[in-house]
């Protein structure tokens, strides 16, 4: 009898480490906010948005130890229209495939960080570390400066190991037309230091034309953050340039200042950013964003924004938000968000 539970002691016991070093997560978000643009062309639009601050999702992440400190890990996550019963080919995200936001398997150790798949770009990720509003709001710094790419499909990133906080990484997304593998494809670079209260990024990105002759635009993109506890200052500088297949000439300059402040037991978040375009066009913009976000717990949160571009010599920027271009320059949002 002894024998008998010391045995199913210890198939208890393995079993519960099998079990540990093996997991999935279902995660989610729910964004609905209020939205009312004005400015534009064809007057005011007043509507509800799924997704102001990011999109609403719902995704799994999953993991695997291996053993030796490897670990094989994935994420898969699809948006959806919380405000209406749309789907493809919006699902309210802009992506117009199921899973379409990310999909991709990773493989991390001593070595670094491995990731293939459908991901966020290098460049658009530093921006959003860096953006006071994470690229979100009617505030967000990408209303104006260019995102390098957003996701990315067919890519493959590698990460190097953290060096008290500074990271190496490079990235490269295949065009996958045959006989011109250079058509469409991009590539990215990135340095990145996050240590404490400072926060800095550099990054490099490029994608290539159609028809693989030259670059359709080139980033490279340098900022930070640093949390003085009373407040928080956020700063990039971006130089953009290149010339779309069939399209006009990029030359552009691209600059944001901003804070984050903790105020009665919220966040105000402002920013002003500024593009100076090169070309013979000139179309200049500055765009003055305002916000607050309020926790109502871990989970949950409400929020308020405000954001107005002034165009110069016929720059046409909209205030939009995470997931909505917008329609004029001005916009005002009010909304929650329960992740």
């Amino acid at each position: 009898m002894k024998k008998s539970l010391l045995a199913l002691a210890v198939l208890t016991a393995i079993a519960g480490a099998a079990q540990a070093q093996s997991s999935v997560t279902l995660y989610g978000k729910v964004d609905l906010g209020g939205t009312l643009d004005s400015g534009g062309p064809n007057g005011k639009s007043v509507r509800l948005d799924s997704g102001v601050s990011g999109g609403s999702r719902i995704g799994f992440k999953g993991v695997e130890d291996i053993g030796g400190g490897t670990k094989v890990s994935f994420q898969l996550e699809t948006g959806y229209c919380a405000d209406s019963a749309a789907g493809a080919p919006n699902f309210c995200t802009g992506s117009n495939q199921f899973m379409g936001r990310q999909a991709h398997g990773d493989l991390t150790g001593a070595f670094g960080a491995v990731s293939a798949g459908r991901q966020y770009s290098l460049g658009f990720s530093n921006l959003s570390s860096i953006d006071p509003f994470g690229t979100g709001f009617a505030g967000q710094v990408n209303n104006i400066v260019n995102p390098s790419g957003i996701r990315l499909n067919n890519s493959v990133q590698y990460t190097t190991p953290s060096m008290a906080g500074l990271t190496v990484s490079g990235e490269v997304a295949f065009g996958e037309q045959t006989g011109n593998w250079q058509g469409n494809r991009e590539t990215g670079a990135a340095v990145t230091y996050a240590n404490g209260p400072a926060y800095a990024g550099f990054t490099f990105y490029d994608q290539g034309n159609t028809n693989g002759n030259g670059a359709a635009r080139k980033n490279f993109l340098l900022g930070g953050t640093y949390d003085f506890g009373v407040v928080k200052v956020h700063a990039l500088v971006q130089k953009g340039s290149g010339q779309p297949t069939g399209g006009s000439k990029v030359d552009v300059l691209d600059y944001m200042g901003g804070v984050t402040v903790p105020v009665a037991g919220g966040s105000v978040l402002a920013s002003v950013v500024h593009e100076n375009d090169r070309t013979a066009i000139n179309h200049d913009a500055t765009q003055f964003g305002v916000g607050y976000l309020y926790p109502l717990s871990k989970r949950t949160s409400v929020y308020t924004a405000f954001g107005k571009i002034n165009n110069l010599h016929g720059a046409t920027f909209t205030v939009g938000n995470a997931t909505a271009s917008g329609t004029g320059n001005k916009a005002f949002n009010l909304g929650v968000v329960h992740n």
